[in-house]
């Protein structure tokens, strides 16, 4: 097992191999027995003299010197990563040097102390035991050698030597023993850590572990690419933009890079880690949130659809939706006048309403609406085809420009704004947007064609003139207002010989001249109408109408003629008797010889 190992991501779960753990504690022990040489070379120093005195402080010093050395923990490069126990058999020839100089069986209590020392300090049970063995073969050599040390006292001494070889053995036995069963505990707490760490990285959930402190301690690889941000950055970090409020709820986040993320958090806790788990739930969320916003669609399309049947304007229904649904803050409908400009005929949060865009190309509305593609744009302030005036009503950052088409045509433009910056309409917003803008197609062609059945209704389809029906309606109108009109009714002359004549296609194309003529000598207030087969009824303001009849007559195309009959209203009579009396000025008309105009004698006066 590597020493130190550690987790490449998001915090370490590290646990110290075995050997490391040891060789670690054997060090310290090392660096403690050698202060035991520092303490016997100054009391070697200060006891002794002479050639003992030097010997043994200098034996001493240099032990303890070693000792250090070998506790210091070297690179790699310069050896072994332990080299400490071939020291192992110094502190046993200082202890017998100790006894052999100073020529005192007393000095045996070193070589004791020396012996059970090195139980503590040496790793390995081989050196310890050749250490041992050659501590008490050199102090029974040392005896052999120096006669003076073969005193009274040399049995205790050699007993005493005896039982603390002993001593150490079981002391090294023991120690070796614990060693083993720590071993043991720490590579089953390495296992369950390596076990835990690899379902921590590898957990599809982003978890991350908080201390008591509230920081973040630990952050596997789906926690930091759900929140957006490397473990270097979340470690060390406040967990309090990533701890939810409760043990469990839903929260979004927006990561650095602007992308947003909805998560489902989870926090569990004990006496003082905290466990902050989150699970992606995008998906499911953006799924949820598509079916609420087909919801609400379709109920906009539904009342936008129940207004266009029901006759009503649905413009400012759609528009509201749009805004709703595509969460805007301005949304504008601009239409077409005429072939020059577009005006905005419908709005919602933006005071715009009538505003003028010329149809020249220039502005993006103007192009829009030419090209009949939609247009998006994230930041319409720096575009110079947007008009700095349209921004500054809308107040508008990004912007939207959706053509509304029926049939191959664009009817109109829908436009609509953001204060705020807009990544993309590539969601729910652009679909919303797209289908209120065939609904607001469909409720335009909806109106186009009620107004063209209106005006068929009241319209000629021959003559394209009102019919009779209209000029009911709008002679009505004229005399509610109570001033003086003229009457009178036209009649081209032999039209069924000329029928007969040239068949009735060009009797038909010669109504349609008759009209186009006959409507062209009339003033802008004056009315028109197809009474029926050749008959045209006509309505002139005022009492002074011959000569505007007169020129009507003599519009009379291909050579042909009319007569006319007219009536001056005397404000009593009601509009059929009006016509009553054109009728019979027309009659006159004809019985006098045609082609001319005649105007009816003033209604008798009922005595009342």
């Amino acid at each position: 097992m590597s020493a130190g190992r550690e987790q490449d991501h998001g915090g370490s779960f590290a646990v110290p191999s075995s050997d490391a753990s040891d060789l670690a504690a054997t060090r310290w022990m090392r660096g403690a027995f050698a202060s035991f040489y520092v303490i016997l070379a100054i009391t070697n120093f200060v006891m002794l003299d002479g050639y003992a005195r030097v010997s043994t402080t200098v034996l001493a010093a240099l032990t303890a010197g070693l000792l250090v050395i070998a506790a210091i923990p070297l690179p790699r490069r310069w050896g072994q990563p332990d080299w400490g126990d071939h020291l192992g058999y110094v502190p046993v020839l200082d202890g017998v040097a100790q006894v052999a100089i100073t020529g005192q069986i007393h000095y045996t209590t070193t070589l004791m102390l020396t012996l059970v020392g090195i139980a503590v300090v040496l790793r390995y049970h081989r050196t310890f035991l050749a250490a041992t063995t050659l501590g008490c073969a050199g102090w029974a050599a040392g005896v052999v050698w120096v006669p003076g040390l073969r005193g009274d006292e040399l049995g205790y001494w050699a007993v005493q030597l005896g039982i603390s070889g002993l001593v150490a053995i079981i002391l090294n036995e023991a120690l070796r023993r614990r060693q083993r069963q720590l071993r043991n505990a720490r590579d089953e707490i390495s296992a369950v850590a390596d076990r835990f760490g690899s379902l921590f990285h590898a957990s599809p959930s982003g978890i991350a572990i908080v201390d008591e402190q509230g920081v973040i301690a630990a952050a596997n690889q789906a926690f930091c690419d759900l929140v957006g941000r490397s473990a270097d950055e979340l470690v060390g970090s406040a967990c309090s933009a990533y701890q939810p409020g409760e043990d469990s709820t839903e929260q979004r986040f927006e990561r650095p890079d602007g992308t947003v993320r909805w998560v489902w958090s989870t926090v569990g806790h004990s006496s003082t880690w905290t466990l902050i788990q989150l699970q992606d739930v995008t998906d499911r969320h953006l799924a949820e949130q598509a079916v609420r916003d087909s919801d609400r669609l379709l109920a906009a399309v539904s009342l936008a659809a129940r207004r266009i049947r029901t006759g009503e304007d649905a413009r400012n229904t759609i528009i509201g939706a749009i805004r709703d649904l595509a969460e805007a803050d301005s949304v504008s409908l601009m239409e077409p006048s005429g072939t020059e400009a577009l005006f905005v005929t419908g709005a919602l949060g933006a005071q715009v309403l009538g505003t003028r865009i010329p149809l020249d190309g220039t502005s993006m509305t103007s192009r829009v609406f030419t090209d009949g593609q939609p247009v998006f744009l994230e930041d319409a302030t720096v575009d110079p085809r947007v008009s700095p005036a349209l921004l500054k009503m809308v107040d508008g950052r990004s912007m939207l420009w959706q053509p509304v088409i029926a049939d191959g045509a664009v009817l109109a433009v829908l436009v609509v704004g953001w204060r705020s910056r807009v990544a993309s309409v590539s969601d729910h917003r652009a679909r919303a947007v797209a289908m209120l803008a065939d609904e607001t197609a469909l409720a335009m062609e909806h109106e186009r064609l009620l107004r063209r059945l209106e005006q068929m209704a009241f319209t000629d389809t021959l003559t394209g003139l009102p019919n009779r029906r209209a000029w009911q309606e709008r002679l009505a109108t004229l005399f509610a207002r109570g001033r003086t009109i003229t009457v009178a009714i036209a009649d081209l002359d032999r039209f069924k010989r000329y029928n007969d004549t040239h068949g009735h296609v060009a009797g038909d194309e010669l109504l349609q001249r008759a009209a186009v003529a006959f409507a062209g000598e009339l003033h802008g207030d004056d009315v028109i109408a197809r009474w029926g087969g050749e008959e045209f009824v006509i309505a002139l303001h005022g009492a002074a109408a011959f000569a505007t009849l007169e020129r009507v007559r003599l519009a009379t195309p291909d050579d042909e003629t009319c007569s006319i009959g007219y009536a001056v209203w005397d404000g009593v009579e009601s509009p059929q008797q009006l016509l009553e009396r054109a009728d019979q000025a027309l009659y006159a008309a004809k019985n006098g010889g045609r082609n001319v105009v005649q105007a009816a004698p003033e209604p008798a006066i009922v005595p009342s």
